[in-house]
């Protein structure tokens, strides 16, 4: 079981896609199942630089970056999942996203509008 995923090449261009792939992940490692109740796999995007600039932010700079939108993503995701509103829909929308009768997107975008409104 892996401690730790990082997503390499998460610099420039390839920053979306990164964090994309970062969320899949993140996804993917939910449906494991768990061997302990504090084994919790964390999903990292690492921007390398192969050569520093001169003026530029050192890989350490760029990992506490990196930590702090770490930080703010796994919070607000949490803030997300215990909104009371987000709650009261999330069983109905599962379902019909799991009968077929809307999308992923669709259900998705209507719990983000439900979380937006009511902040």
């Amino acid at each position: 079981m892996a401690a730790l995923v990082v997503v390499t090449k998460s610099d420039g261009e390839l920053v979306v896609p990164a964090r994309r792939i970062q969320a899949e992940y993140r996804s993917a490692l939910k449906l494991l199942r768990k061997k302990s109740k504090v084994w919790k796999p964390k999903v990292y995007n690492h921007a390398l630089h192969s050569q520093p600039q001169r003026g530029a932010p050192s890989l350490a700079a760029n990992w506490v970056k990196v930590w702090l939108w770490n930080l703010i993503q796994e919070n607000t995701l949490q803030n997300f999942q215990q909104h009371p509103a987000v709650r009261a829909e999330l069983p109905e929308l599962e379902r019909r996203v799991t009968c077929g009768d809307i999308s992923p997107g669709l259900a998705a975008d209507l719990l983000l509008e439900v979380f937006s409104t009511i902040q």
